[in-house]
Formats: structure tokens, sequence, C-alpha cells
């Protein structure tokens, strides 16, 4: 019982002061998920291959990108900068030859920078590989969404620093490993989102059986992927000063709600509603993807999946753990609760922080 107690008070110690700085530095948009994303579309014409290339203007700082001539900025793009950290680290073959960058064009807006690169390649049949070399300057959690056009038709591609090549084909086909790559993305959004996390683990506090909570979580991604669907189709998207305190608000009720609710069976209903609003917050990830209409349906389906077995990861590790220190009456009457509290504080001050920022302008 001492052991099961100074566990419990260290678990106190450790979880509910990590979740509230990390929320404190990780507040909006892709950023809040710690996972950063930067886009190029890319188009095959004969020998001819033709890239676009977009950064968040904040991502390349440190490589000296920006050349400002006043504080209205004015400034333009440090092109050598540009050209050093990204474009001479992007290698583009054909049956082992390298194509030939004739045309590189770099502009910028106040929070973007854009890069155009044609490469013309050898003639042939043979697919032309794109190797992506440049993610040592970013974080290793930081992603690429490439959307192609070639013969295969149109697509989107996730790439990372594990896996940096793109394959552009000069003969008609499909693409058969595109949905998995954002099935691995919707796995990796529910693993490195701290806020999603914190509100599992509120309704895992509760207990209950696996299969009750299976169905608790399965109502959270139906009803996510309702609202994800609605903001891909561009459908209703509201903006990230409202959806952002509001994910932070769902947390803060499934944290005072545990305080008060003594069976989580028939919680899946209210979990259904507050996923909703949850689900405008995954699309965060793929708003500005730019994802090919023809693959949306099997794009979305494909990246639900990678979010539920995210999730049932999740419930795999700590429901038993749960149920094990729930054996304890000392942990049902006091560990629970004040874990509980500290949850619903969390989301509280997560919700106000976001309100404070998008009032703030950011």
């Amino acid at each position: 019982m001492l052991l099961m107690k100074r566990l419990v008070l260290l678990a106190i110690l450790l979880l509910l002061p990590s979740h509230a700085f990390a929320h404190a530095g990780i507040i909006s948009g892709v950023e809040r998920q710690k996972l950063t994303v930067s886009r190029s579309t890319w188009k095959s014409e004969g020998r001819t291959l033709t890239a676009n290339l977009l950064f968040v203007r904040h991502q390349l700082e440190h490589i000296g990108v920006n050349v400002p001539e006043s504080v209205d900025f004015e400034g333009g793009v440090n092109e050598e900068a540009v050209k050093k950290a990204l474009i001479d680290k992007i290698e583009v073959t054909r049956q082992g030859k390298a194509c030939d960058a004739v045309t590189i064009v770099s502009g910028d807006t106040k929070d973007q920078v854009t890069t155009q690169i044609q490469w013309q390649c050898p003639g042939g049949s043979e697919p032309i590989l794109v190797t992506l070399g440049f993610f040592d300057i970013f974080d290793p959690d930081h992603r690429h969404l490439a959307s192609i056009s070639d013969e295969s038709g149109a697509r989107t591609e996730v790439l990372g620093a594990a896996n940096p090549v793109v394959k552009i084909t000069a003969a008609p086909g499909v693409s058969s490993w595109l949905s998995w790559s954002f099935f691995k993305l919707g796995i990796e959004h529910i693993l490195i989102g701290w806020d999603h996390l914190l509100f599992l683990f509120a309704l895992i506090l509760l207990g209950g059986t696996f299969k009750s909570l299976f169905g608790t979580i399965t109502a959270f991604t139906i009803a996510h992927s309702i609202t994800l669907a609605l903001a891909a189709l561009e459908i209703w998207t509201p903006g990230p000063a409202i959806v952002e305190p509001m994910i932070g608000a769902t947390i803060a009720y499934v944290g005072f709600e545990n305080l008060f609710l003594k069976q989580p069976k028939g919680r899946w209903r209210i979990t259904f509603l507050l996923g909703l609003i949850h689900g405008f917050g995954f699309a965060g990830a793929l708003i500005e993807v730019g994802i090919a209409q023809t693959q949306l349906a099997t794009t979305l389906l494909m990246f639900n999946l990678g979010v539920e077995v995210g999730q049932l990861m999740v419930l795999a590790v700590f429901l038993p753990l749960v149920l094990l220190a729930r054996r304890s009456k000392w942990v049902v009457n006091r560990a629970v609760p004040v874990l509980s509290a500290g949850i619903g504080v969390t989301g509280l001050v997560l919700a106000i922080m976001r309100i404070v920022e998008a009032v703030g302008g950011g």
C-alpha cells in the first residue's frame, strides 16, 4: 500500500506539471502538436519536372533566409541561404543520372517563403526519384507534404527524415502506399498530441472494461471523423481561435466530470459530442496539405484509422495500469480525484491561454 501511494504521488508530481508546461509552449495550430509541416507541389511533363516548395517563415529563420529592409517587411529572401540549405539538398535522378536544375525562383510573403524549381531529366520510362535531403535543418518531427501530379494521377505523400524519397512515375500506375503514409500520420498525430492524450487519459482514469472504453473511444473517432470531413471538404471550418480554446475546454470538462461521475458506463454519448470539437483540431494537420481531391476519401479514411489505432495503443498501455492501480481504495478515493482535478485545471488554463493568444493575435 505504501509503495502504491508513493508511485501514484510520483505520477501526480510528474504528470501534471509536464502537461502544463508542454502546453505553455505549444499552443496553437500545427505547432501545438509539435509537428511542423512544409509543403510542395510536383508536376511532371515529359522530361521537365517542376516543383513549388512552401515553408512557413519561422521554420527557416535560423538559416538566415530573411533579409529585412524595414520593420514593415519590405525585405526579400536570402536566395543564397535558401539554395544552400534547401535546393542544393534536393537530389533528382532518373536511371541513376542526375537531372539538371534549370530554373530557380524564390519569393516570399510576410509569413511564407516559396521557391519554384525546374529540372530537365534524361529521357526514358523509368520513374524520376526525388530525395529531399533538407530534413536535417528541421526538428526530427518535421513532415513534408508533397502534392504530386504525374502519369499516375494526383496524390499527396507524407515525407520525413526516415522516408525522404518521392517517386514521380512516367507511366500510368497507382501509388499503393499513399494511404498508408496518412495512416502513419494519424497515429503520430495522437501520440505526439499532448492535449488529445490528456483527454484520453482523463477518460481512462475512471476505469471500466476494455469493451466499454473501446466503445467510448470509437464514438470519439466517429465524431471527429465527421467534423474532419466537413473541414477537409471546406463545407464548414471554424477558425483555430474558436477550436483551440474549445479543445482545452473539453479536457477541463472530462477532468472535472471525473469528480462527480461514479461509473463510466454510457460515457460514449458525451465523448461523441466532444469528439466533434476535436475533429476540427485534427483538421489542422490536413487542411493546408493540398490533398488531391481524387484521393480525398481514401486519405481521410486512412488518417482516421491511424488516429483510432493510436488511441487503442494508448488504451492498451494505460488501461491495465489504471485497472491495477484502482484495486487500491486509496487510489480510487484520493489519487484519481487529485489527478482528475489536475487535468481539469490544466484544460481550463489551456483554454484561457489559447483565448488570450487568439485575442492578442498570436
